[in-house]
């Protein structure tokens, strides 16, 4: 092993951060900085973009070079969650950084650009929407920076053309800033969105490509075909280790599972976290599941992205993520201390509708393409996953761990066993609300118990639950409501017979609706 004396990156590694060892795509990584600072020619900036797994050492990539470089290493993060999270572990090993947000007072402001100013702190930690201001963006340019990096770069492309508009400055605030060196670093990017990230912060020129292996292998992959999410969900935070993170796509939604998970769990602490909480709700949420042990937190997109708590057993998405690539990025908050860990995504009938408001052509494809990883009917949870991003060495490379190899998977809808045996049994006898009563085993009339073919065979499931199966099934394509002379009342579906076309020749059978 190289001592300090001749490896000056080694030696800092471990003195500063406490890392004894280097991967060569890290030593590679930092080197291209250190070169490219080093370089007057007029070659210069140099760009690379570094696709590495989540846990496996992005931000040592930047943070080490910045401590050897002559200006300041400008660190762009999309999350204020992110940002709070590396500014307190740099604290924490006694790196002075700068941070600059929305919000700030004039003295907090001011305060940080006195350290960046004397040169005390060597990384500067922002978001595109702060560094857009013309205030900011003139101070770190007489600072004259030596590498600006772009964290989570997926985010350029994935939020840039949507509600994150400051992502598409980040081209002229690159050539702006005009800093020796510019990174692009990611857990996950697939042909098209790497294409997005080198279009917007590279223009025409390629930039070096560093790629680690993308896969995780001591997560299991497994996708839970639900007809109620709630019920699932609740079913799941029982049989699943902890910590847990739940993702789900909207604040009233993370909001509303996290009061339906806790009083369903009962002794189980359960907080929610979304952008919308004032900063001090954030901060005291994050202090509390990073000390957790045993908790559950139920969140949007805001939180989780790079954020350092290593512990987490399992993953839970309540709904299909726009993408593989912020699949990955969540699911991958699982784990990174390398010991095992879970995801699982929850797939539903109604899946598909959340397509329905996408306009954008290219967003759209990468939606619909994930879904099919949920509604594929065989093949390995992992090498779906992988082929989604491209990756190499699919042909090679054994699945570590998913429900499909590991034979759990299981093709039907959670419930639909028991709908569909009910539904055969008590064909245009109940209405919804009776069938969901009975199948909790609770209807009676008079005080006396009804009891049916297919009674009390979901009393584990609360009737509320059972209720909005029943919806969910209808969905799918094998629950009927009835009109006269049984209205309201509930069948199971009779696959359509094909008409006759003119030609005499019968069009193709209609596909099951699902997802």
């Amino acid at each position: 092993m190289s001592n300090a004396i001749d490896d000056p990156v080694h030696g800092l590694a471990r003195e500063r951060f406490g890392v004894e060892y280097l991967f060569p795509y890290q030593r590679l990584a930092v080197a291209n900085v250190l070169d490219a600072a080093a370089d007057d020619s007029e070659s210069r900036p140099l760009g690379q973009v570094v696709l590495l797994p989540t846990g496996f050492g992005k931000s040592l990539c930047f943070q080490l070079p910045a401590l050897l470089l002559p200006g300041p290493t400008v660190v762009v993060y999309p999350l204020l969650a992110l940002m709070d999270d590396q500014k307190r572990r740099l604290d924490s090993l006694g790196i002075p950084c700068a941070l600059f947000r929305g919000g700030q007072g004039r003295e907090e402001r001011r305060g940080a650009e006195d350290e960046v100013a004397s040169g005390r702190a060597k990384i500067v930690i922002t978001n595109p929407e702060s560094l857009a201001q013309e205030r900011l963006l003139s101070f770190i340019s007489d600072c004259r920076p030596s590498h600006v990096a772009i964290d989570e770069a997926h985010c350029v492309s994935e939020w840039g053309e949507t509600f994150r508009p400051a992502y598409l400055e980040l081209g002229r605030i690159l050539k702006r800033l005009d800093p020796p060196a510019v990174s692009a670093f990611t857990a996950t990017a697939g042909p098209a969105v790497l294409a997005s990230i080198t279009s917007l912060l590279f223009g025409e020129t390629a930039p070096k490509l560093i790629q680690g292996d993308a896969d995780r292998p001591n997560i299991s992959y497994g996708v839970v075909r639900t007809l109620c999410r709630e019920h699932s969900l609740a079913r799941l935070a029982r049989e699943l280790p902890r910590p847990l993170i739940v993702f789900s796509a909207s604040r009233e939604g993370v909001q509303l599972l996290a009061r339906s998970l806790a009083r369903r769990l009962g002794d189980v602490e359960v907080k929610f976290y979304h952008a919308g909480l004032e900063k001090d709700e954030k901060r005291a949420v994050e202090q509390w599941f990073m000390a957790s042990i045993d908790g559950i937190l139920v969140s949007t997109c805001a939180y989780g992205m790079g954020v350092d708590k290593r512990n987490i057993r399992s993953v839970i998405h309540v709904e299909a993520p726009s993408s593989v690539e912020a699949y990955l990025q969540e699911s991958g908050r699982a784990g990174r201390d390398g010991m095992a860990a879970t995801a699982i995504l929850l797939a539903a009938p109604d899946d598909r509708l959340r397509l329905d408001g996408e306009a954008d052509r290219g967003r759209r494809a990468r939606a619909e393409a994930f879904l099919g990883y949920a509604r594929s009917a065989s093949g390995c949870r992992r090498r779906a996953l992988l082929q989604l991003l491209d990756a190499p060495g699919l042909d090679t490379k054994p699945c570590s761990g998913c429900d499909r190899c590991e034979g759990r998977a299981s093709e039907l809808f959670e419930g639909e066993k028991e709908l569909r045996f009910f539904l055969a049994a008590q064909s245009r006898r109940f209405d919804a609300r009776g069938a969901a009563s009975a199948l909790a085993g609770r209807r009676s009339q008079g005080g006396a118990t009804i009891r049916c073919a297919g009674w009390g065979s979901m009393a584990e499931w609360e009737e509320e639950d059972i209720h909005a199966a029943l919806a969910m099934a209808e969905r799918a394509g094998f629950l009927q409501v009835c009109k006269r002379p049984w209205k309201g009342k509930l069948t199971a579906s009779r696959p359509r017979k094909p008409r006759p076309t003119r030609s005499g020749t019968p069009p193709r059978s209609p596909t099951r609706p699902g997802i």
